[in-house]
């Protein structure tokens, strides 16, 4: 393969990655697995340490950034940034356009993710069913946490990010649900979807340091016990589907940043069926398969993609 390949196998990495940041439910580190490049990018975030200057010294920049494998970060972060930036505002708005059709894509989406995870378990043992159990109990759990409401001050922001950011990079929990669950996430994707780049930054700082220190506790994990960790961040991932299920009965709404919109903050999933008595409005369950299916199918073929350019890597 030649490097042209690899560039754009990493950038469109990137892109899918922000793109999945912005719900909540998806993680972007689920994308960077099925891509081949997870552990690639674990490596190089574990080597981001404190006595970078000091390297930088001794070394010069073009070996650190070798060392770093920049520019493999630099194309990766850099696709995730302006597909944040781009569909921010257009997978809110088809959120809450067409619900069913979005929550059913994005539910295929994460089923298909979670067996192509089971798949990368080397070594399969029955007690990993019990791991597995533990992450499905966790996911479960975790969408029946009630949101906080948080001020979004500079200080909130950045504990937020450090917290988020450690989802963003595990496959299995979203980010953006954890700044949901935080009470968060409406300020934050306004921010975005309006470029207030100011708002941001503490956010972006706490960001940049959790990640950081996350990264090397990740790495250390998954050379130990890679298998076992894979198993639960599927249960988790599992779990999650609850807050993906298409039919949701909405208990109770988060107005939007500009207090014109209504953000769905708490739901319970409903069969289709009640879902039409309880909400007056078509179940479309025919759009909602053929979306599941492609969402499924988006998953497939993302893999075999990234398997057939797996040796062209920067």
């Amino acid at each position: 393969m030649n490097a042209p390949k690899g560039v754009f196998k990493i950038l469109v990495t990137g892109l899918l990655m922000g793109m999945a940041e912005v719900v909540p439910g998806i993680s972007g580190g689920t994308v960077a697995f099925i891509s081949g490049f997870y552990e690639r990018l674990l490596t190089a975030l574990s080597r981001i340490r404190f006595d970078l200057m000091r390297r930088l010294w001794q070394q010069g920049p073009f070996k650190v950034w070798e060392h770093l494998d920049g520019t493999f970060l630099v194309l990766l972060f850099g696709g995730m940034m302006v597909s944040v930036v781009a569909f921010a505002g257009l997978i809110k708005t088809a959120l809450i356009e067409y619900p069913i059709v979005m929550w059913s894509f994005f539910f295929g989406l994460v089923l298909a993710s979670s067996f192509l995870m089971l798949r990368q378990v080397e070594k399969k043992q029955a007690a990993h069913l019990v791991v597995l159990g533990m992450g499905l109990v966790l996911g479960l759990l975790l969408q029946r946490v009630l949101p906080v409401m948080m001020a979004p001050t500079p200080a909130m922001l950045f504990l937020g990010g450090a917290i988020a950011v450690c989802a963003w990079i595990l496959p299995g929990i979203s980010g953006s649900f954890l700044l949901l669950l935080l009470g968060l996430y409406s300020g934050v994707i306004d921010a975005v979807a309006n470029l207030r780049l100011l708002e941001l930054a503490p956010l972006g700082l706490g960001a940049a340091l959790g990640l950081i220190a996350f990264a090397n506790v990740l790495k250390l994990l998954f050379q130990r016990a890679k298998d076992w960790i894979l198993m639960f961040l599927t249960g988790l991932m599992l779990g999650t589907l609850v807050r993906l299920w298409p039919w949701q009965q909405v208990l109770q709404y988060q107005l939007q940043a500009d207090a014109t919109q209504k953000l769905p903050l708490i739901s319970e999933p409903v069969w289709p069926t009640a879902y039409e008595s309880l909400t007056g409005q078509p179940p479309e369950i025919v759009l909602a398969l053929l979306a599941l299916c492609v969402g499924g199918l988006a998953v497939i073929l993302f893999e075999r993609f990234a398997l057939r350019t797996q040796a062209s890597v920067v």
